[in-house]
């Protein structure tokens, strides 16, 4: 009893560990790392990648794949600067970004939960629609001047940054959604078994296609406020955001079987490859390096979660005989 006692423990708390040691090595590295101004950086810049995260574990947990995320994050994002130059109201325009981000949303879970396509494919489609019809209205070309809407990724309030609290409020959706909501426990009761889950009378295609309606609309706060950062409409810069998510969320502990996964794990799974980027740079490592040891980190952390499923699954087995 004392083993298993100690054993779950370690489990639980294994992100904090590692997090709390890197923390440690990173500082012996690097003068430069554990200093406020550098450790605020670090919170800044995984704030973006962090809420597309917190999207991505959603899909992830109901045993489905979002790759169309960042580009969305772009489109929306730059449509939103554009409403907002139009209307010069940004909470108007923010709304806007937010109903467009859903309705890309739907438009995925229509796919997938309804006609039961491929996650992957579906999503992987949608990465070329949503470039092409910001780029068709843009004419492929950056939008400049966006005035107060640089305040979504530039401001501060009583000194933290907008991002950060932006991040901070998505957590707190994402955990209260996922653990006091029915429809957080039905996402987790699909991807564990979907079949059992609509024998027990959860309705499976209406629960995925919310998801990736919530999803959708995730995204679209996370490139409203990237762009805010970047000053500017660009929509190319949410490309690549939706692997930066899928490696938060698995590293996390998210599982890709479905079934598991919380939001907090996910942002600490989230810091952990910001700390790893930021040390990565300020010890100068090349760029193309960095992004093999991102993919290679995404790797074992699927092949962690593999194998730890396939003991789970072992020990099931022999106490069953």
């Amino acid at each position: 009893m004392n083993n298993k006692t100690k054993k779950f423990d370690i489990q639980k708390y294994s992100l904090i560990i590692i997090l709390v040691v890197m923390v440690a090595v990173c500082s012996i590295l690097s003068k430069s790392f554990f200093t406020p101004t550098n450790l605020l950086n670090i919170l800044k810049q995984v704030s973006v990648v962090t809420i597309c995260a917190f999207a991505q574990g959603m899909i992830i947990i109901m045993g489905d794949i979002d790759l169309s995320l960042g580009y969305l994050a772009g489109m929306a994002g730059t449509y939103a600067c554009i409403f907002y130059m139009h209307i010069n109201n940004l909470f108007v325009a923010f709304l806007l970004g937010l109903v467009l981000g859903a309705a890309v949303g739907a438009i995925n879970g229509l796919f997938v939960a309804h006609f039961n396509l491929p996650a992957f494919i579906v999503t992987l489609a949608m990465q070329q629609v949503c470039l092409g019809a910001i780029c068709l209205y843009t004419a492929g070309q950056n939008v400049y001047q966006i005035g107060a809407f640089k305040g979504l990724g530039q401001g501060t309030i009583l000194g933290i940054p907008v991002t950060v609290i932006f991040m901070v409020v998505m957590l707190v959706i994402t955990h209260v959604m996922l653990t006091y909501t029915k429809f957080g426990r039905y996402m987790y009761a699909v991807g564990g078994n979907r079949e059992a889950a609509n024998a027990a009378g959860v309705e499976v295609e209406k629960v995925r296609w919310a998801a990736f309606i919530v999803s959708g609309m995730f995204a679209a706060v996370a490139g409203m406020v990237l762009m805010g950062r970047l000053n500017a409409g660009i929509p190319t810069q949410g490309q690549g955001y939706e692997t930066d998510a899928i490696t938060a969320t698995v590293i996390g502990g998210t599982s890709f079987s479905g079934g598991s996964g919380t939001a907090l794990g996910t942002l600490l799974g989230s810091i952990i490859i910001g700390i790893l980027n930021n040390i990565m740079t300020l010890l100068g490592v090349d760029s193309y390096l960095q992004m093999i040891i991102k993919g290679g980190i995404i790797i074992l952390a699927v092949l962690a979660d593999v194998v730890t499923k396939s003991g789970k699954r072992s020990i099931k087995i022999m106490a069953s005989k």
